[in-house]
């Protein structure tokens, strides 16, 4: 980070080391974005980004979902489809919040390219759960659950997903 312009001391080891203990998962920019709040160097994240964080961005490139899908699964990989129906988070809600109209869009875009759909989310009521299990099943799709949680308030740990989820990674 470029601080040298605002003469803003450089981070020690020892400001990593905050950061990395305050983080419970994985450590990335919005967790040094928190500690430039904390230490008053900006006021917001949105600041953070703007001034000294948006440089430690590594250039994305686009990729359709085929060439995503035959890199992934050339390594190895299985793409599933995460939290469709996350009224808080990037899923299908931003398109429709209607169950079938995702299913549908699914169908349409995106099922030749996945492999499995997490229906099970610390933001998913049971309607949505049952909808998206039946879904997988009749498309012979894995069948996920998630346990991570990347907004406030932290969900995590707050979902039964049966052991048999997991089983199906086995073989």
């Amino acid at each position: 980070i470029e601080f040298d312009k605002e003469n803003i001391k450089r981070f020690t080891e020892e400001d990593i080391k905050k950061i990395q203990d305050s983080v419970d998962g994985a450590f990335g920019r919005p967790h040094i974005a928190n500690y430039l709040i904390e230490k008053g160097i900006v006021r917001d994240k949105q600041e953070a980004f703007d001034k000294y964080l948006v440089k430690c961005d590594v250039p994305k490139y686009p990729l359709s979902l085929a060439e995503a899908s035959e890199l992934i699964r050339n390594a190895g990989g299985i793409l599933v489809q995460a939290h469709p129906n996350d009224p808080n988070g990037t899923s299908l809600v931003s398109i429709t919040p209607d169950l079938d109209e995702q299913a549908r869009i699914i169908k349409e875009y995106m099922l030749d390219y996945i492999d499995g759909v997490e229906c099970w989310h610390s933001r998913h009521d049971a309607k949505t759960t049952a909808f998206y299990i039946e879904f997988a099943k009749k498309h012979g799709l894995l069948i996920t659950g998630g346990s991570d949680c990347h907004q406030k308030p932290l969900l995590m740990g707050t979902l039964d997903i049966p052991d048999w989820v997991a089983e199906q990674f086995r073989h």
